[in-house]
């Protein structure tokens, strides 16, 4: 006979996703029962924890690889690094996640007193001979696909820094003004990346507007600016404005 356990790993592998309320009402366990066997599941690689359930390891993983997306949009990417970078001030910590407009903007940080964070080795390496910028790595779980690492250890280390600048790009953001995100590897590391952020630049290249994904990263009012390389339309605008969020166009 399965275990508890082993049951819900089938569920999990056979949904992609489920929810610790679904898993309590299926087993008729407490909430508490189901996160304890969720975590166990996790610490064994067996699962990805996410909020409020976990995401299977033969599905979290559906974003492109870093290849990929260094190749797409590559001119307008740079341009909006370049816009954006103009905010780099001497002491300023600045916190970069693992997309490729990330990785530009490293490229173009000026090489003056200042402290990177990033969970990236291609930015790690964009910055190597910069020796003014000290580069503080999240360390974690290496993904050979993002060049760059993830999981608890990535996150933990976030949790404990201040980041006066965050620098991210998504996969797709609606007219309802939510960004989104393919995969829960990315959502989770830039999530811890946001909350402890003063200001938040979302970096997106045209391509990316109106479209969905899968996971909802968070929601375009909780952003400071959003840089892009083409107008807007008028419903995102009139978000924008609503909820003080500052579009710069480069």
């Amino acid at each position: 006979m399965n275990s508890r356990k082993d049951l819900i790993l089938q569920q999990i592998n056979s949904s992609g996703k489920v929810t610790v309320e679904e898993l309590a009402l299926q087993f008729n366990v407490s909430l508490e029962t189901i996160r304890r066997d969720l975590t166990a599941l996790g610490k064994k690689g067996l699962v990805h924890r996410i909020h409020g359930g976990a995401v299977s390891c033969q599905t979290k993983d559906i974003g492109s690889s870093f290849q990929t997306r260094q190749r797409v949009n590559y001119d307008a990417k740079r341009a909006i690094a370049e816009s954006a970078v103009e905010y780099v001030f001497e002491g300023a910590v600045i916190g970069l996640d693992a997309s490729s407009t990330s990785w530009h903007f490293a490229q173009l940080i000026p090489d003056i007193p200042c402290t990177v964070v990033t969970n990236s080795m291609h930015n790690i390496t964009a910055l190597v001979n910069k020796s003014n910028v000290t580069t503080i790595a999240t360390g974690g779980v290496y993904s050979g696909k993002y060049d760059a690492f993830y999981g608890p250890l990535s996150e933990q280390l976030l949790q404990r820094l201040h980041i006066d600048i965050c620098i991210f790009s998504c996969t797709g953001i609606d007219a309802g003004g939510a960004i989104w995100e393919s995969n829960e590897l990315n959502a989770s590391v830039k999530r811890k990346m946001l909350d402890a952020s003063g200001q938040r630049f979302l970096l997106l290249d045209s391509s990316k507007f109106g479209r969905k994904h899968l996971i909802k990263l968070a929601d375009l009012s909780h952003i400071d600016i959003l840089f892009t390389d083409q107008q807007v339309d008028k419903e995102l605008q009139s978000y924008c404005k609503n909820h003080d969020v500052l579009i710069s166009l480069c």
